[in-house]
């Protein structure tokens, strides 16, 4: 992502966890970058075909499909809340940085911002078209 606004990375600024795994996608560095420069994560292990990035204890593998494979892109009009999708808690004091690195990167936003019940969620695509969500609770996850 070059000539672009990126977040910060520190830990002040990264997701606090991943609820979900596994993306397949067509170009392995064009997704690295994305995720690292937009998103926030952190490459912990690569090889020629997949890499892992971390948010605390917990991972996002990717995996580059060979070129004859077509990913179709994400559905648009599809419900934001299918299980097809990765869920990023975020502080909330940092969903609007979010939602404008997001935008200003030209970043399709596919839903939201949309407040919930106890907090707000993003929904957008990543260069692939997986629907990616963002989120923050206002209530801990001890429940208080």
């Amino acid at each position: 992502m070059k000539d672009t606004q990126t977040l910060e990375r520190s830990t002040s600024t990264s997701p606090i966890c991943i609820h979900h795994v596994a993306i397949n996608v067509k170009d392995l560095q064009r997704s690295i970058d994305f995720f690292k420069d937009l998103v926030g994560l952190h490459v912990i292990d690569r090889d020629d075909h997949s890499a892992k990035l971390s948010i605390g204890d917990s991972e996002i593998v990717l995996f580059q499909l060979p070129s004859d494979i077509n990913i179709p892109p994400g559905n648009k009009e599809e419900h934001p809340a299918s299980l097809n999708h990765i869920a990023l808690e975020i502080h909330p004091a940092l969903f609007e940085k979010y939602h404008r690195c997001l935008k200003d990167n030209g970043v399709t936003i596919t839903f939201g911002p949309v407040k919930r019940r106890h907090g707000y969620a993003l929904y957008f695509l990543d260069p692939d078209g997986n629907k990616i969500e963002l989120f923050y609770s206002n209530v801990s996850r001890n429940g208080n």
